[in-house]
């Protein structure tokens, strides 16, 4: 097992241990008014109550508001991006700012009244789970086209059942006194179940979005209020505290329609801190792979501007910037820097009677023998049809002459063919060699000078010395 896989386990176990316990972290959260309505269940007095009808129509006042304001903001959200998820949370809201405005309305009605008081209060928080019920079923389905986000059938057929239920409640409040309070408990335990439903439906099929995890924890806190309004009396400690559970689950649920608002107007197109890193992590590797293939790009196309092109051979260009630099450095340090000059044999005759392809390949076998030969500090280059010149930095004339001739003999010992039953076609070269000395035009010169006198001396040689002076004197050759 490498470094890297013993490091990256204990990474893996952390991860996880982490995550279990971010996941019992926001469940014990969701679950702190449980222990709230568990401590008042067991230790309060039910008779203590606390009546005050002014703080509550107060109360539901501010809740009208705020519900109508959530709303409309949600309504905009819906418009802009089309989401069917919205469209029935802006339907939920509606039926319970409706719905619930009648609950405040008949406050004062308690003492004769008390189930028109009451009923509207359950009613009113059912219809929020059922229509969040279904929204959390359409979350992710795509989004309506614009001209599909209007009013129509549907808000007036929503908007015709919350009419209905509301004066059905009231009808039943009036008329049938009897049943209403097995019907008010009945409608408040279908709130609870609805909610319960819809924090399942999102565990089976968890939405990837931060602003649905204050979702799923704002109907937690719907279903725990319905909880504690089964459990309580009418102005009992245990009643306020549902209303407080209820607002707190609205307050949450605000904050996450306020911050879609203010990003993408969409639950679902809302990203996780996690998924953004994510995202940049994925997006940094992917830029960070184009630059090498770009690097490597422009590598390619520095080579291609340096080479030539047939034989893979430095061209003109990639030679003369070599030769600045290599004398430059002989001329500042004293090494010495030798030239050879090399032109093919007969290399026109190989066309003539092998043809141009066959010329080609014997080119690109000529250079391989050179670049075989050569240190990789050599330069093997390519300045006309058959004639090259070979860079050799910190080489005396002694090595100069004696990589010569390993080129030379190499070159005379190369066979080539076209293909495995073809003839073999062989070549020779004549080499002119040429020590640094004042510039490089002069050094050119010389060498060229000699190939010249190799070539007229009968080919297949290398010559390091002129003809006039017999200055460092010497002809190698085959025979």
């Amino acid at each position: 097992m490498s470094d890297a896989e013993k490091t990256a386990i204990p990474q893996v176990h952390a991860f996880r241990v982490t995550r279990t316990f971010q996941a019992l972290l926001r469940l014990g959260l969701a679950l702190v008014p449980f222990v709230a309505i568990a401590y008042l269940q067991l230790f309060q007095d039910p008779s203590m109550t606390f009546r005050n009808h002014g703080i509550h129509e107060l109360a539901i006042a501010v809740s009208t508001l705020l519900s109508g304001f959530i709303t409309y903001v949600t309504w905009v959200c819906y418009r802009s991006s089309g989401e069917v998820f919205l469209r029935w949370l802006v339907l939920g809201l509606l039926g319970f700012t409706l719905l619930y405005a009648l609950h405040g309305l008949f406050t004062g009605l308690s003492e004769h009244h008390p189930y028109l008081f009451a009923i509207y209060g359950p009613v009113s928080r059912l219809a929020m789970a059922a229509c969040c019920l279904v929204a959390m079923r359409r979350f992710g389905v795509p989004a309506e086209e614009p001209g599909d986000r209007r009013l129509g059938w549907f808000w007036w057929t929503g908007l015709g059942v919350f009419a209905a239920a509301a004066v059905l409640a009231g009808v039943g409040a009036l008329f049938l006194p009897g049943w209403m309070n097995l019907v008010r408990k009945g409608v408040e335990t279908l709130a609870l179940v609805t909610s319960a439903l819809a924090i399942i439906a999102f565990q089976i099929r968890p939405a990837r979005s931060p602003l649905m995890m204050a979702y799923i924890f704002s109907l937690s806190l719907f279903a725990q209020s319905s909880l504690s309004f089964l459990l309580a009396s009418e102005w009992s400690h245990q009643w306020w505290l549902a209303h407080a559970i209820f607002a707190a689950g609205f307050f949450v649920l605000s904050y996450g329609i306020i911050q879609a608002y203010h990003t993408t107007r969409s639950f679902s197109a809302a990203y996780s801190q996690e998924e953004v890193m994510e995202q940049l992590r994925l997006e940094k590797l992917r830029a960070d792979q184009a630059l090498v293939k770009l690097e490597d790009a422009n590598q390619r196309l520095l080579a291609l501007a340096a080479t030539d092109a047939l034989t893979g051979a430095a061209n003109r260009r990639q030679y003369g910037d070599r030769v600045v630099a290599e004398v430059a450095r002989a001329q500042r340090k004293g090494f010495p820097l030798a030239l050879l000059a090399l032109d093919v044999d007969h290399f026109k005759q190989v066309n003539d009677a092998h043809g141009h392809p066959a010329g080609d390949a014997v080119l690109k076998a000529f250079v391989g023998v050179m670049q075989a030969i050569v240190r990789p500090s050599d330069l093997v280059t390519r300045t006309g049809g058959e004639e090259f010149k070979i860079l050799l930095p910190d080489t005396g004339l002694e090595e100069a002459v004696a990589i010569a001739e390993r080129v030379r003999s190499g070159v005379a010992a190369m066979e080539v063919r076209l293909d495995a039953d073809a003839a073999p076609i062989g070549v020779t070269v004549s080499i002119g060699c040429a020590l640094l000395v004042g510039d490089m035009a002069s050094t050119e010169t010389v060498a060229d000078e000699r190939l010249y006198l190799a070539k007229t001396q009968g080919r297949n040689r290398v010559v390091w010395r002129d003809a006039t002076t017999g200055a460092e004197n010497g002809v190698s050759d085959n025979s």
